[in-house]
């Protein structure tokens, strides 16, 4: 890591730092995603329906009472309010989906911006140090200086595609499983409301 400053020049510092940030973002998005399960199962969602049927509420509350998991929050905040009719059902769902689901996307937009930054300071690396290269050479200095300004310029573009390329990759993977976990809740909300529905209809 020495040799990294050393021979980095100025530009290795943020980059430094930005490597840092995307690391502990990379960690925690990685421990908060791996806390929610992909999609409710259909055995859950049948398990929920007959309870709603029978008319115990409190039942089909425990099945989805799931910590930590959005999917589950979402149907759990509609079934409190179920008996008042499949309207209020999906308006209280959608509410909490406006709190819950920005969440997930929580310093992913600073990843993302890693990622993107990362070659950009790279690259101005790579500048500053082919400047440094050709001053040594105007001064006919001895060819290990030379060797300063070439190795600044390649360690600062290799270190910033080394942090812009895990940084893309899983901001893209975080992306694409909140689509995915987006994409299931809708599903899963749509199921129960008109499900609340049929059971108000046959009632009426």
């Amino acid at each position: 890591m020495r040799v990294l400053i050393e021979q980095g020049g100025v530009v290795i510092y943020p980059l430094l730092a930005a490597s840092v940030i995307a690391l502990a973002i990379i960690m925690e998005r990685f421990f908060y995603f791996s806390r929610i399960s992909r999609e409710i199962p259909e055995n859950i969602i049948q398990q929920v329906k007959e309870s709603l049927k029978q008319g115990k509420t409190q039942e089909a509350l425990k099945i989805l009472k799931k910590p930590y998991n959005p999917m589950y929050s979402v149907l759990y905040r509609g079934i409190i309010v179920w008996e008042e009719g499949y309207i209020e059902t999906e308006r209280a769902m959608e509410e909490l989906k406006m709190i819950l689901f920005p969440r997930m996307e929580r310093h992913l937009g600073m990843l993302h911006f890693i990622g993107k930054i990362s070659p950009s300071l790279g690259l101005l690396g790579t500048v500053t140090g082919m400047i440094k290269t050709f001053h040594f050479l105007s001064l006919n200095v001895e060819s290990q200086q030379l060797a300063q300004g070439i190795s600044e310029a390649l360690i600062t573009t290799a270190f910033g595609l080394s942090i812009s390329i895990p940084a893309l990759a899983t901001y893209y993977y975080f992306m694409n499983k909140l689509e995915y976990v987006v994409k299931h809740t809708e599903k899963r909300e749509l199921e129960l409301i008109h499900y609340i529905q049929k059971i108000g209809d046959q009632h009426a």
